[in-house]
């Protein structure tokens, strides 16, 4: 007995869904870099952005650290038109579609990424998160909550205390091995600038293997060796002082 032409157009059907290439989804682990700014020291170099330009002392990024992004490091512009990545690249992030975020969200990333004052969000969406298979609440809260344990962690601690000082990277280290384990040491990277003569601690790099969806906290489980290590001239220096820039008055 032959099958129906309904029977065959339905197990066509069924067929061509089968072989139709997919969206890219989140692996059940998938390796992430969350990086983090030390916003005064970053806007050394790039004082005239809107987020630097509106610093001030009482600011929260001005005594912990900010978001940078966070880098699935499997792809990027997963899914992105060519005109977003022609802009993206170009640096007109007013023009990419806005990140859309419960309210809650939206207004603790306002405050956790200064950035948001030159669209960096909408960045980091094309450019990473549209790589993470997340929506885009399930990608910045998560990648938030994980921000704040760090500024809450002996490693936060130690560098808001030293908020106009300087900081050996030897400290942290140590700092961040409490709160990460051993790996720390070679799974978190430390970056710095210079300016005047000193050595400016700018960004933090976890690199880790996180679950999806992503978890809230950062845990020494997750730790891992760095997929795309920053350049050696980008790292902080063993055995020099590491100052952390406060916002001038």
């Amino acid at each position: 007995m032959h099958p129906s032409p309904t029977l065959r157009a339905l197990a066509c059907a069924a067929l061509a869904a089968a072989l139709a290439p997919t969206a890219h989804a989140a692996s059940p682990v998938e390796n992430y870099a969350l990086a983090i700014s030390w916003e005064p020291a970053f806007c050394l170099t790039v004082s005239g952005k809107p987020e630097c330009a509106s610093e001030t002392p009482t600011r929260q990024d001005a005594h912990a650290f900010s978001l940078h992004g966070l880098w699935p490091q499997s792809g990027s512009y997963c899914g992105a038109t060519a005109a977003q990545k022609a802009n993206d690249q170009a640096g007109k992030w007013s023009l990419l579609p806005a990140v859309v975020l419960q309210a809650a969200t939206e207004a603790a990333l306002q405050v956790a990424e200064p950035g948001t004052q030159s669209y960096l969000e909408r960045h980091e969406w094309i450019e990473h998160g549209t790589c993470s298979g997340l929506s885009q609440q399930n990608f910045f809260a998560p990648t938030l909550a994980m921000l704040a344990g760090i500024n809450a962690s002996n490693l936060g601690a130690t560098v808001a205390a030293n908020v106009g000082g300087h900081v050996t990277l030897a400290q942290l280290q140590a700092a961040a091995a409490l709160d990460y384990g051993t790996y720390a040491k070679t799974d978190i990277e430390y970056l710095c600038i210079s300016s005047g003569g000193k050595s400016y601690l700018e960004e933090v790099r976890f690199h880790m293997r996180l679950p999806s969806p992503l978890p809230t906290t950062v845990q020494s489980s997750y730790m891992a060796k760095p997929v795309n290590p920053a350049s050696a001239s980008q790292l902080c220096k063993s055995g020099t002082s590491l100052y952390v820039r406060a916002v001038a008055n």
